[in-house]
C-alpha cells in the first residue's frame, strides 16, 4: 500500500498524463503475485502429470475389413524419461475403430493412463492401410495439436504395422532405438529426410507426381529401409528395390553416400554428387537432360596391377559413370513402363515452361511414358588416404 501511495505522488512531465503511468503500475503491483503463483501451480501440475501419462514413441496404423487399428509403443516401466523422449521397457497397446480418430479414442479409454503423442517420432502405415489410401491416416496424425511435424512416416512392406511392431516386441527389440537407428542410417545415405509429416502433407496436395515413402522390413532383429513405396493418388501401387530407389535419389540430388563396384576387386564410395535437370518441349513432347557430376574414393583394390595409372583410372571412371547411369536408367524405365512420375518431372516442366504446362497438365499421365531422357555423367576418382 505504501508503494502505491508513493507512485501516486510521483511528478510527471506534461507529455505523460499521471493516469496513464499510474494505472498500469497499480495493476502490475496487484497482478504480479497472482501471475507468479499461477506459474508455480502450473509447473507443479506438469511435474505431477508426468507419472500419469503414457508417452507413445511409435504408432502403427492399419486398415482391415472396414476398420482402423492403432498400435502404440510406449514405456511400461519407471525407467523411461518422457521429457527427453527416451524409452524404458516397451509395451504395445492396440485399439480399433471405424476411423483413425475413433480408434485413438478407444486407445485412450483402454489405457490406464493419459495417452500422449507429443513425443511420437515415428508413424508406421501398414500395407493394407497404404493400399486403401493414406489420406485418412495423414489427416488423423496432423489434426493433433501436440504432434511433432518432423515425425517420420514409414510403410511396413507387405504386412500390417501391428504385426511388424509386435514381432519387434517378441524379439525383445527396443522399437524406438531401432527406429532411431533407421533414421540415422537414412541420413548417412541422403542429405535430407523427405518422409517427414510436414513434407508429406505438402506433397499430398498435388496430384501430378508420385508420392514416395520409405518402406521398412525386419531382418535379423533389426529394421531396415529397402527402398521406396510408390503412391499414386495417395494409394500404394508398388515397392521399389534399392537400385531403383537410389536412381531416384540421384535424380532428386539428395545422395550423400553410395557404394560403387565398377569391377571385381574394386570398391568405391561416393564422396560428392551434384545433379542438374533441364527440360525441353518439342511439339508437346517432353525431353529431360540429366547431368550428374560426382566424385568417389577408392575403398578396396584387390588387383595385381597399379590401378592409379592414367589408363586404369580412365577405365574405372568410365565404368563408374556407366554404373550410376544404369541405376538412373532403371528408374527412368520404370517410370515409362508404369506411367508414374517418380522423378517429379511435372514440377520441373511447370517451373521451366509455365505457359506450356497449362496445356500439358490435363493429360500429364499420358505424357509420362513418352518422356525422352538424355544422360550426361562425369566423375572423378580420388585416392584413398591409405594409398
Amino acid at each position: 500500500m505504501k508503494l502505491i501511495n508513493l507512485l501516486l505522488t510521483i511528478k510527471t512531465t506534461k507529455l505523460i498524463k499521471p493516469i496513464k503511468l499510474i494505472m498500469p503500475l497499480k495493476f502490475l503491483v496487484f497482478a504480479l503475485p497472482l501471475l507468479l503463483c499461477g506459474c508455480t501451480n502450473l509447473n507443479d501440475m506438469n511435474r505431477k502429470e508426468l507419472d500419469e501419462i503414457n508417452f507413445i514413441h511409435a504408432m502403427g496404423i492399419d486398415y482391415e475389413e472396414g476398420e482402423y487399428t492403432l498400435s502404440a509403443i510406449y514405456s511400461s516401466d519407471s525407467g523411461a524419461d518422457p521429457e527427453k523422449g527416451k524409452a524404458g521397457k516397451e509395451d504395445i497397446m492396440e485399439a480399433s475403430g471405424a476411423t483413425p480418430y475413433e480408434a485413438f479414442e478407444e486407445l485412450r479409454l483402454k489405457s490406464k493412463k493419459i495417452v500422449s503423442v507429443a513425443n511420437t517420432g515415428y508413424f508406421l502405415i501398414g500395407d493394407s492401410a497404404a493400399r486403401s489410401g493414406i489420406k485418412e491416416c495423414l489427416d488423423f496424425i496432423s489434426h493433433d495439436e501436440t504432434i511433432k511435424m518432423e515425425s517420420l512416416i514409414f510403410v511396413t512392406k507387405e504386412m500390417a504395422a501391428k504385426d511388424f511392431l509386435g514381432m519387434g516386441i517378441e524379439n525383445e527389440q527396443t522399437i524406438q532405438a531401432d527406429l532411431e537407428a533407421v533414421e540415422q542410417k537414412q541420413l548417412r545415405l541422403i542429405t535430407r529426410n523427405d518422409n517427414t509429416l510436414i513434407n508429406l502433407l505438402n506433397e499430398m496436395r498435388q496430384g501430378y507426381y508420385s508420392l514416395l515413402i520409405p518402406y521398412l522390413v525386419s531382418e535379423e532383429n533389426a529394421f531396415l529401409i529397402r527402398g521406396y513405396a510408390v503412391f499414386d493418388e495417395l494409394e500404394l501401387k508398388d515397392y521399389l528395390d534399392m537400385d531403383t530407389s537410389s536412381g531416384i535419389n540421384f535424380v532428386r540430388n539428395i545422395v550423400r553416400a553410395y557404394p560403387i563396384y565398377p569391377e571385381a576387386g574394386i570398391s568405391l564410395s561416393l564422396t560428392f554428387s551434384n545433379t542438374k535437370l533441364k527440360s525441353d518441349l518439342e511439339d508437346g513432347d517432353v525431353k529431360v537432360r540429366i547431368e550428374v557430376y560426382f566424385e568417389t574414393m577408392i575403398e578396396e583394390a584387390y588387383a595385381d596391377v597399379n590401378i592409379f595409372t592414367a589408363e586404369n583410372l580412365s577405365r574405372l571412371t568410365a565404368r563408374q559413370n556407366k554404373y550410376i547411369e544404369d541405376i538412373i536408367k532403371k528408374a527412368a524405365d520404370y517410370s515409362a513402363e508404369t506411367g508414374l512420375d517418380i522423378f517429379r518431372i511435372s514440377r520441373l516442366v511447370e517451373n521451366e515452361h509455365e505457359g506450356e504446362w497449362e496445356k500439358l497438365k490435363g493429360s500429364w499421365k499420358e505424357s509420362i511414358s513418352k518422356i525422352k531422357y538424355e544422360y550426361d555423367l562425369r566423375s572423378k576418382i580420388s585416392k584413398s588416404f591409405i594409398y
